[in-house]
């Protein structure tokens, strides 16, 4: 009896699994095949409100706003608000100083730690505007990715748009080429999201929303997973836009790449509590099933791949199980070994960065179970 119950839990969890990790992304590819809704984009030029939520971000923020500034579109549409979460550095003093050149930008201070969901309500609600562009502080875009952004918002079936993102590599964190791998993975499944009809997320580094369909986003929970779903329940669809280009750089170390799939996590469980206030998942059923493959239970697959593992130990020596049992030593080795590399090869990274995102994601599930809770989003340092 022992042994059928290990064999269900076995194969159910590596099933969903394996599921996850590659076969919800097969079954995306055969729906564009059947199913693609391309968006009806057009050069249109609205007036843009482009939000930078800034805490202490005085080594990136002057870079910012040139970098914002030199932006190919139109100067009398444009207005720049950095919102300054109470930052004890001199990101305040950068911000005016620029202000006082250019008067396009504006500072808004926050005058206790709200976080950046409450920074991003708090310019939405104070200028007004036909698109609101979000983008964080520590990343650069390219000089036509805020036309190409609104180049979607042609089509009025759309509410928000999500720019793709590349993976600088210069910090030395031995995971750089794995993280820049994952995310290559990641945005192809978002492309395949967008061509179906709505990505399920959107990312927080550079997204647009149409200026009357950002409403308060409750402070505990990120734009990034709120907007999409929100927007669903309204009828409008979020889509990925790849030729608007943005350059960032991972984590500066490995460690803070784990810690950042912890509070990826956390942040993710307040989106959950939440989900049903926001969307009704019987009337958006395909959005709510995308949705739970492509992120929900992605938070969870350390609990799958844990439960694999102890039932393929009550069914050795099938060979199934052996082989889960070995390759996992051989992850788990290969996670120590791209750690003792400052540069390891593309393959051992990428190693490395799936075997750390798990034991962060993990770390998150044990925070969460003793009692830990985010009410805001902390930036990595």
């Amino acid at each position: 009896m022992l042994t059928i119950i290990a064999r269900i839990v076995f194969w159910v969890c590596m099933g969903v699994f394996l599921y996850i990790l590659f076969g919800h992304g097969l079954l995306l590819v055969l729906l564009k095949a059947f199913f693609s809704r391309p968006v009806k984009r057009k050069p249109i030029t609205p007036d843009v409100c482009f939000i930078i939520p800034a805490y202490n971000e005085e080594r990136n923020i002057g870079a910012k706003l040139e970098n914002t500034l030199a932006l190919d579109y139109p100067k009398d549409r444009l207005k720049i608000v950095v919102v300054s979460d109470e930052s004890t550095d001199q990101t305040d003093e950068i911000v005016k100083q620029a202000s006082k050149k250019e008067g396009r930008i504006i500072l808004i201070r926050q005058r206790s730690r709200q976080g950046r969901t409450v920074a991003i309500n708090t310019a939405a609600e104070r200028y007004k505007a036909k698109v609101y562009a979000i983008s964080d502080s520590d990343v650069m875009l390219d000089k036509h990715a805020l036309r190409e952004l609104v180049a979607n918002f042609a089509d009025p079936q759309v509410g928000a748009v999500t720019a793709r993102f590349i993976a600088l590599q210069s910090k030395g964190n031995p995971t750089e080429k794995g993280i820049g791998g994952y995310w290559n993975y990641e945005q192809w499944l978002r492309y395949l999201e967008s061509q179906i009809g709505s990505v399920s997320f959107i990312s927080g580094s550079f997204n647009a929303v149409g200026g009357n369909l950002l409403t308060p986003v409750p402070a505990d929970i990120t734009h990034d997973h709120y907007v999409p779903a929100a927007l669903t329940e309204k009828g409008f669809r979020s889509v990925y836009e790849p030729r608007a280009v943005v350059y960032e750089y991972p984590a500066d170390t490995p460690l803070e790449e784990a810690k950042i799939r912890a509070r990826n996590f956390l942040m993710g469980m307040n989106f959950l509590r939440e989900l049903p206030r926001i969307l009704n998942i019987w009337q958006h059923p395909c959005f709510f099933l995308n949705l739970l493959f492509r992120k929900i239970l992605r938070w969870f697959c350390p609990l799958f791949l844990i439960m694999s593992l102890i039932a393929a130990v009550f069914l050795i020596p099938e060979p199934a199980p052996l082989a889960l049992l070995g390759l996992t030593g051989i992850g788990a080795i290969m996670t120590v070994l791209t750690l003792a590399f400052k540069s390891p090869p593309g393959w051992l990274s990428t190693a490395g960065f799936f075997g750390l995102a798990q034991i962060g994601l993990f770390w998150g599930i044990i925070q969460f179970v003793f009692g830990k809770r985010i009410t805001h989003w902390e930036p990595p340092r």
